[in-house]
């Protein structure tokens, strides 16, 4: 007879003398040490993808200071490369580089406003809110044997949940 659950081989027959009480016991231990074993699993990795997702959005961070830094050397580069060839004064060559810089910042906040205004809140939110506080006043009745959130990638009317077998 298995002394400890999960302890002998895989597909062994084990004693003809255990009772159906001791064999669900058995297999109930062992359901709950897999469940463990998986959730240490999952621990595990979490824990391994946060250490490389902080290494990389540290790399990132990196990557971004020299960026910054090389923009601004650029721009002092352009500004006296303006000055140079074109004979403009080095107040003028750098107002060129910087106007320029403000005509970028400017095409992003309007791109930015467009999509500010092309956002449509929280349409389904607010929609499927309302008709949960309406089902707990008793206002209106929930749909008998249909889902009552829509899946938000598919934009369908909810499926019964005989189909959800």
């Amino acid at each position: 007879m298995v002394d400890k659950p999960g302890a002998g081989e895989p597909g062994a027959p084990s004693g003809t003398d255990r009772s159906i009480g001791e064999l669900v016991s058995d297999a109930t231990d062992n359901l709950s040490r897999l469940v463990r074993l998986e959730l240490k699993l999952a621990k595990l990795e979490a824990k391994a993808d946060a250490v490389k997702i902080g290494k990389g959005i540290g790399e990132f961070l990196a990557a971004g200071v020299i960026l910054h830094l090389f923009v601004i050397l650029l721009s002092v580069t352009i500004g006296l490369g303006l000055w140079e060839i074109f004979d403009l004064p080095l107040w003028g060559a750098f107002g060129i580089v910087t106007l320029f810089y403000l005509l970028v910042a400017v095409a992003f906040v309007l791109v930015a406003l467009i999509n500010f205004r092309r956002r449509q809140g929280l349409a389904r939110t607010a929609q499927t809110s309302s008709r949960l506080v309406a089902i707990l006043r008793g206002e209106i009745r929930p749909p008998k044997g249909e889902r009552s959130v829509v899946p938000a990638d598919t934009g369908q009317a909810p499926a019964s949940s005989d189909s959800a077998a």
